[in-house]
């Protein structure tokens, strides 16, 4: 496979980049303002961690942060269950921290692929 050839999945990495970053950073905003608790607070200061290797694209804070992202999807979903009144908003944050996930997964993989097709 040529550079030529890799140019597509190039921009499927930036793609995906660009949908972490926006799912990381409309994560840390909603939680800031739809769970104004101190739990609710905690975990998005908890989502500044990896921020800054998120923007510089490193790959190993993709790794690390998509498994940290594993148990905001599966706290926020017992939370909707627990919560009837407030389920509508916990699935949606659940909905968005599994984009940010998803994201994070493909943004590293296509980059370890397109690093590959560049070697070639």
């Amino acid at each position: 496979m040529s550079v030529a050839d890799a140019a597509p999945r190039m921009l499927l990495s930036r793609w995906m980049h660009a949908l972490t970053i926006a799912a990381h950073l409309a994560l840390i905003i909603l939680l800031l303002i739809a769970v104004p608790s101190r739990l609710g607070i905690a975990s998005a200061l908890l989502l500044f961690v990896p921020l800054p290797g998120l923007l510089r694209g490193s790959l190993y804070t993709c790794k690390w942060a998509s498994m940290l992202l594993v148990f905001y999807c599966a706290l926020l979903l017992s939370g909707g269950y627990a919560a009837p009144a407030q389920r509508g908003l916990l699935f949606g944050l659940a909905a968005l921290a599994a984009a940010d996930f998803v994201g994070m997964v493909l943004f590293v993989r296509f980059s370890a692929r397109e690093a590959l097709a560049l070697r070639r």
